[in-house]
């Protein structure tokens, strides 16, 4: 059937603005779970691009393998992540006011909301089972988009974008880690592991930088709506209808582009029912 000759009278829908602009610093909200040195730069790089909504959470004390990042000073040596970060993040940007408060954190249900949660794990080389870490918080919104980074010996896992109620268990992350995988076991020996010893923090540092973008992506994409697009280059949402299945990125140090492409394992559990 040929087209009208007649022009459509109907405007065109407009774009929303968050797809048009940057989103106002009140407009994301970002939930920190566990603040180790990498999780600290990590909320640093977040105040820098302009976000101001940071609600951070760990109660463990600073210890020296976290500092090096920008997130602590070596003054924050045996005080409290949460207290510490909350000082530097004022320190940077007088207009931020941070709090350790899960609890107040809003409901997926308002857009630009991002929970990030670090974890540490027992080395996949240990035998018998990894035991269970304790919930941060068992309040929060099932719904709500999670970054999540893993820590197994020397190995960081970068799991893909998905709901809170879908993160993976200790197992989930065992299995998907293997223990023949590259970085997953003890420091080796030789002028390798003394580089990647010597540029932990370089290491941390970039890789803060790189998952910065990807929660202002995840944050962006909650805001510009369900049928806006914002570019995927690797920062791990679960993938649209057709699209690829997600993997798990395993930073391999010291160098930060090297990074390994793992299949993820979620048979040995109840917990990756319902997945993507």
């Amino acid at each position: 059937m040929p087209s009208s000759p007649f022009p459509d009278p109907r405007p065109a829908p407009e774009l929303r603005a968050s797809c048009l602009e940057p989103p106002r610093p009140e407009e994301v909200h970002v939930l920190l779970l566990g603040l180790d040195g990498l999780a600290a730069a990590l909320a640093v790089r977040l105040l820098r691009c302009g976000v101001l909504g940071l609600n951070v959470n760990d109660g463990s004390p600073v210890t020296a393998a976290d500092l090096g990042t920008g997130g602590f000073h070596p003054g924050d040596l045996g005080r409290p992540r949460d207290a510490a970060l909350r000082r530097r993040l004022r320190a940077l940007d007088p207009r931020c006011a941070p709090v350790s408060a899960p609890e107040l954190f809003p409901g997926a249900l308002l857009p630009g909301t991002v929970v990030v949660r670090s974890a540490a794990h027992p080395s996949p080389a240990e035998e018998g089972r990894w035991p269970d870490a304790p919930e941060p918080w068992t309040g929060l919104d099932p719904r709500h988009p999670l970054v999540s980074l893993h820590r197994a010996g020397t190995a960081l896992l970068r799991w893909p974008t998905v709901p809170w109620a879908h993160r993976p268990c200790p197992d989930c992350v065992r299995a998907t880690l293997g223990p023949g995988e590259p970085g997953t076991g003890e420091p080796g020996t030789g002028p390798g592991a003394v580089l990647a010893a010597w540029a932990a923090a370089a290491h941390a540092e970039a890789v803060a930088a790189e998952l910065a973008v990807e929660v202002l992506a995840v944050a962006l994409d909650s805001l510009s709506g369900p049928t806006a697009t914002v570019p995927a280059v690797g920062h791990g949402h679960v993938p649209r209808a057709g699209g690829d299945r997600p993997r798990a990125r395993l930073f391999v140090p010291p160098w930060p582009g090297a990074v390994a492409q793992l299949e993820l394992d979620r048979s040995l559990c109840l917990c990756g029912l319902a997945q993507a």
